[in-house]
């Protein structure tokens, strides 16, 4: 039970969703991630410089250390701070198996005990063509509520707010639905 609990509080599945629907999330998708995304351009380290996520409340200092595989299978080792105290889990991001295939979508849990058993839909929205920045969302319904997480990293430590604005405004525009004044900027 402790496990279920422990899971429901990371992924934010909170009272405070959202109503509704979530998005059609293949559609989010840029062309760039539509026709030239490699996903093993993606490891490397990340800062995460805005987000949308209920479990990220009190959190600081978020940052994504990635690792590829030739599958397209993404993990990624997300670390915060809450106050001083550290905290790092991994999240697991597994390509959507579809017929044709479809570049950037997937299906995220985390890698902790019971974590297979919760599976947010997941979508790379965009991909800078450098990988040098991305934009993730994620959208679960679970009981009339959809649960939503946006995250916006960079390989920069610090990022410029003109830029991060621009992914933000993008990441609206292609369907992420999350208020942009919900959207909380990290700091460190």
């Amino acid at each position: 039970m402790f496990q279920a609990i422990t899971l429901i509080v990371l992924f934010g599945i909170l009272p405070s969703t959202y109503a509704g629907a979530c998005p059609d999330l293949p559609s989010m998708r840029s062309d760039f991630i539509k026709s030239t995304f490699d996903p093993t351009k993606l490891a490397g380290f990340f800062t995460e410089q805005a987000y949308s996520d209920i479990a990220q409340v009190g959190s600081s200092c978020q940052t994504l250390n990635v690792t590829s595989a030739p599958s397209g299978l993404l993990s990624m080792d997300f670390s915060v701070k809450y106050g001083p105290l550290p905290f790092t889990i991994t999240e697991v991001y597994t390509p959507e198996v579809v017929d044709p295939p479809s570049p950037g979508l997937f299906e995220k849990n985390a890698d902790v005990p019971g974590g297979k058993f919760l599976k947010l839909p997941t979508v790379l929205v965009d991909v800078a063509e450098d990988y040098s920045a991305m934009t993730i969302y994620s959208c679960l319904e679970v009981g009339g509520q959809a649960v939503r997480e946006l995250v916006i990293a960079t390989r920069e430590e610090e990022a410029d707010e003109d830029y991060v604005r621009e992914l933000i405004d993008q990441a609206i525009e292609a369907g992420v639905d999350i208020d942009a004044d919900k959207i909380k900027r990290s700091s460190c």
